[in-house]
């Protein structure tokens, strides 16, 4: 996959220490956070952190031993498909703010790019593993087993130019399991969070059936009755309370117990459904608008190159496209076979996008009407 991120660390340590090094093995830091205030990038400026790197003993900063500046940054990584705009210095730090109009639009396109890899990937994907044979059971624990199993052929599957062709995993929830395969993952067992002890009364599909009640009546409060009487409404919740267990029992990781609440009047899955709510509504608003586009409504959308990204100035909208459509390929090649970092960066884009939709209405008509955005867009 195309990961302009990592590139990007990769090129610039690189610059500062001639060599190349993993992106484990850098000082150079990505930002999640307050990226307007601290840039996207930053590394050490004294030398005590890049002590391997020195051939000699020095009493200056570390910029001064390579002989570089601001601007040696600056024009290198004009080079680089993610360039620097400017640079500062806080606390003994270099911070690297990026050039976000040109930043976003490589964003996009390696997000696409990615996307279409993936499908690919998991279409064509050759399971790896399996169940142990003595947790395939009807019980909770053997369910999050499955799931776990389902979750870790997704990832191989995306990430299988790191993988030995005859690798076989077996997941087990025996800690005393004799499997004798390459790789054994041992999964927790679920637990109920009042009783602190392991669920025996309840089924997985009870736990299922659990879920999907809850998320019926979360629907009827806002939609109306017509949310339990409809065969649409019934086969949505239906798919619904199975995704919304599947990321309860994957959050964990793999090899902790995972604790669940199962009253129901607690809004137990709302975790879940929060992240199942925005991907409808992300669905929702590229559905919409395609249909707008046939009737007249919008116009096409026009190639991302004749597309002007520095009108883009809402810090959620650089934090959705630098952290999440161009930081996707690394978070997925650093999952492996925990899927509860992915459930971990999933929740954490839901945040985000959350709070960018409260904040910028999309796709309403008033939107349309009193703005010229979108024609200075589609230029």
């Amino acid at each position: 996959m195309n990961d302009p991120l990592k590139e990007f660390t990769k090129n610039l340590n690189n610059l500062l220490t001639g060599r190349d090094e993993d992106e484990q093995g850098t000082l150079i830091k990505k930002h999640s956070s307050n990226l307007h205030a601290f840039g996207e990038f930053s590394f050490p400026n004294t030398v005590k952190p890049w002590h391997e790197y020195m051939h000699e003993e020095a009493d200056c900063n570390f910029l001064t031993y390579i002989r570089k500046g601001p601007d040696d940054i600056i024009n290198a990584s004009k080079e680089w498909k993610l360039s620097v705009k400017n640079v500062k210095f806080f606390n003994d730090r270099v911070h690297l703010f990026l050039d976000r109009r040109t930043a976003i639009q490589v964003g996009l396109e390696c997000c696409a790019a990615n996307n279409n890899w993936i499908i690919q990937k998991l279409n064509d994907k050759q399971d790896v593993a399996y169940i142990d044979p003595l947790c395939d059971g009807a019980s909770i624990t053997a369910l999050r087993v499955k799931c776990l199993v389902h979750a870790i052929n997704g990832l191989v599957a995306i990430n299988s130019k790191d993988l030995p062709k005859a690798t076989r995993v077996v997941v087990t929830s025996k800690s005393l399991s004799n499997c004798d395969e390459q790789q054994i993952v041992l999964c927790g067992p679920v637990l109920n969070a009042k009783t602190n002890l392991k669920e025996n009364n309840l089924s997985g599909e009870d736990f299922i059936k659990l879920r999907q009640n809850e998320l019926m009546l979360i629907a009827q409060h806002k939609y109306g009755l017509r949310a339990g009487t409809e065969d649409k409404w019934r086969e949505f919740i239906a798919h619904l309370g199975h995704s919304a267990v599947t990321f309860e029992l994957l959050q964990t990781r793999p090899s902790s117990a995972v604790k669940i609440n199962f009253d129901v009047s607690t809004g137990c899955s709302k975790g879940a459904a929060f992240i199942l709510y925005n991907c409808a509504r992300l669905e929702t608003v590229i559905r919409t608008f395609n249909e707008r586009v046939v009737d007249g409504t919008y116009p096409p959308l026009p190639h991302i190159t004749n597309t002007d990204f520095s009108l883009l100035t809402q810090e959620e909208e650089w934090a959705l496209v630098l952290g999440y459509a161009a930081g996707a390929a690394g978070a997925l090649a650093g999952c492996g076979a925990q899927p509860h970092r992915l459930c971990a960066f999933l929740s954490a884009l839901a945040r985000i996008l959350s709070q960018y939709y409260r904040k910028t209405r999309i796709l309403t008509a008033s939107c349309y009407l009193k703005s010229s955005l979108w024609q200075k867009c589609c230029h």
